[in-house]
C-alpha cells in the first residue's frame, strides 16, 4: 500500500480540479480552496504568495477569485513548481550519503588489503545504514504513521511501517524482509564486526536502499 506525501497531494490535486469544473456548485469553491491551502502548506509553504491570496479570496467570500486561486495552485502542480523543499533537501542528502557508500564499496572491491578491505565495507554499511533509517523516518511522517520521535531506531520504523494484523503496509513484505537483512547489515557495522561483512551484501544493501527511497519518497 502506498500512501506517502506524493500520492496525499496528487489525491488532492485530482479533487480540486474536480470541484473547480464550470459546472460545479457555487458552494463548491470554499472546499476546493480549503483543498488548494492544503496542498500549498504541505508543498511549497504557507507564507508563499499564493497562499495569501486564497485566504484573502475566502475571507471576502469572493467565488471568482478563490476559483481561480484554486485553478493557479493546479497550474503551479502541473507545472513541476509544487515541491516541499525540505523533502527535496532530505532527498538530496540521502543520495549524497548512497553515493559516499557506494563509493566506499567500490574501492572495497578494488582493495587488496584484506582489513582495508573490511572497513570501506563497515563504512558503506554504516552510511547505507543512515539513508534508510532518515528515508523510514520521512516515510513515515509523509503517510503519518506515529513513532517516538526521541527513541526512533530503524528497527521501531520498519515496524510502524509494517503492521498487517493492523492492516497498515506502508513498505510491502519484501520491502520488510530486505529491511530486516539490511539492519543486520548495519549492526555488524556499528558493532565493529566488518571481518562479517560481505562486498556483495552491502552491494545490494546500497542498491536496495536507493531503489526503496525512489519508490516511495521521489
Amino acid at each position: 500500500m502506498e500512501m506517502n506525501e506524493n500520492v496525499s497531494i496528487k489525491s488532492r490535486i485530482s479533487q480540486i480540479e474536480h470541484l473547480t469544473q464550470s459546472d460545479r456548485d457555487f458552494t463548491d469553491y470554499y472546499e476546493a480552496a480549503s483543498l488548494a491551502q492544503s496542498v500549498v502548506h504541505d508543498t511549497i509553504g504557507g507564507s508563499h504568495p499564493i497562499m495569501t491570496e486564497i485566504e484573502s479570496a475566502l475571507k471576502a467570500k469572493d467565488y471568482n477569485r478563490s476559483m481561480a486561486a484554486s485553478r493557479a495552485v493546479l497550474t503551479l502542480y502541473n507545472v513541476g513548481a509544487l515541491k516541499n523543499p525540505r523533502l527535496t533537501i532530505a532527498g538530496e542528502i540521502e543520495g549524497d550519503i548512497l553515493d559516499i557508500a557506494q563509493t566506499q564499496a567500490q574501492l572495497a572491491e578494488q582493495s587488496t588489503d584484506a582489513p582495508r578491505k573490511q572497513t570501506y565495507l563497515g563504512i558503506a554499511a554504516f552510511l547505507a545504514g543512515a539513508a534508510l533509517e532518515d528515508a523510514l523516518r520521512r516515510l513515515c511522517d509523509a503517510s503519518r504513521i506515529q513513532y517516538e520521535a526521541q527513541r526512533t531506531s530503524l528497527s521501531k520504523l520498519q515496524a510502524a511501517l509494517y503492521q498487517p494484523s493492523k492492516q497498515v503496509e506502508i513498505i510491502s513484505s519484501s520491502e520488510n524482509k530486505h529491511i530486516t537483512a539490511w539492519g543486520d547489515t548495519r549492526n555488524k557495522a556499528d558493532h565493529g564486526k566488518f571481518n562479517e561483512i560481505t562486498h556483495t551484501e552491502v552491494v545490494a544493501m546500497v542498491l536496495g536502499v536507493r531503489s526503496l527511497i525512489e519508490k516511495h519518497l521521489l
